[in-house]
């Protein structure tokens, strides 16, 4: 089990063969997603206007939807090591290549073609939920703010020392991951799926 593990952490390309862009740092991410999530609440109050309370809830489900998003992802695609390439390498290659190398930056933040390429299908899915574009845009418009504030969980469980208490759970929560329970403890900016899902980390007696 152990040897099959450490094999499924060696990425089966060199990671700068498989992606064109990448970033080191979160502030990537935020400076793309935001004006995209800002720029869909605009649209979406253009098409139909809301009361600030109702854009408040929609991009609070926004928020809630990306919880799920970021612990479905981490647990059932950027760990399938179990099928063959080219899938393997597209699915998980790039995240096990950051469980192996965890100090590299690049690692750390998700490629934005990635994240992009995956937004379509978010947006079908909001918008199976809701029946309306413009709400559905909102609540994408959250998932992508919620998407910001996890890069900046990841990259700063990785790379800063926390003084907040709240960020020091979080990084140590998360690290769980990486040094304790690899085929579980998925969440990142929030345990709560995990322990809707039973997949949280408990010490053996």
């Amino acid at each position: 089990m152990k040897l099959a593990m450490e094999q499924s952490l060696k990425p089966a390309l060199d990671w700068k063969q498989r992606l064109f862009f990448r970033f080191s740092h979160p502030l990537g991410p935020t400076w793309l997603f935001t004006p995209i999530a800002l720029l869909l609440v605009g649209i979406s109050l253009e098409w139909q206007p809301r009361s600030p309370l109702a854009v408040a809830l929609a991009l609070a489900a926004g928020l809630l939807y990306w919880t799920f998003i970021e612990y479905f992802l981490h647990r059932f695609v950027f760990h399938l090591v179990k099928v063959k390439e080219p899938w393997r390498t597209m699915a998980s290659g790039l995240h096990m290549a950051h469980h192996r190398d965890m100090d590299i930056r690049e690692l750390v933040i998700a490629p934005p073609l990635v994240s992009l390429g995956f937004s379509p299908i978010i947006f079908l899915l909001a918008l199976a939920f809701t029946w309306s574009v413009a709400l559905a845009m909102l609540v994408v418009a959250g998932v992508f703010l919620g998407y910001v504030l996890y890069e900046w969980a990841h990259y700063g469980a990785h790379q800063y020392q926390p003084k907040n208490a709240f960020f020091r759970y979080l990084k140590r929560y998360h690290l769980l991951h990486h040094y304790k329970d690899p085929n579980g403890t998925f969440g990142v900016t929030t345990p709560i799926w995990d322990y809707v899902f039973g997949t949280a980390y408990r010490p053996k007696p």
